[in-house]
């Protein structure tokens, strides 16, 4: 691992729509492990970035974070430099966790009707209130 600077990072954590408890959470299983140092926190709409010192932690993260609460997990990477010695591509990485904010049996506005949330997996089961038509769409469309 690198050297600890304030401004070095390679990854960094997104979480939107977390939780106080989520984020006690996150933050008392990097402090445990202690396989990574959080550079910066900065506070964003609807949540928190935390800049990571090492992304393969950051990545591993990220899936128990998914394991822990369900939501949205995308896991994106820039080109950051190239390393001078061995002209390897070093990037930095961006893991975004969007916690869901309803829960099973939660009866929501989608697409300006009232639908009934009827299971959440990796997509989202829901039935029309008015017509008791089911169907599964993306949990992204949810958030619209």
């Amino acid at each position: 691992m690198k050297p600890h600077i304030q401004d070095y990072f390679e990854g960094i954590l997104q979480v939107r729509n977390g939780s106080k408890e989520l984020l006690d959470w996150i933050c008392d299983r990097i402090r445990t492990e202690g396989r990574a140092k959080v550079s910066k926190a900065k506070k964003v709409t609807n949540g928190v970035d935390l800049y990571m010192t090492d992304q393969h932690y950051l990545q591993n993260l990220g899936r128990k974070i998914k394991e822990h609460q369900m939501g949205i997990l995308k896991v994106s990477r820039r080109l950051h430099t190239q390393d001078k010695m061995t002209s390897k591509h070093i990037y930095r990485v961006t893991v975004l966790f969007k916690a869901i904010p309803f829960k099973r049996g939660d009866i929501i506005t989608f697409h300006g009707e009232q639908v009934q949330i009827l299971n959440i997996g990796t997509k989202a089961q829901i039935k029309d209130i008015k017509s008791g038509a089911k169907r599964v769409v993306e949990l992204e469309l949810l958030f619209r």
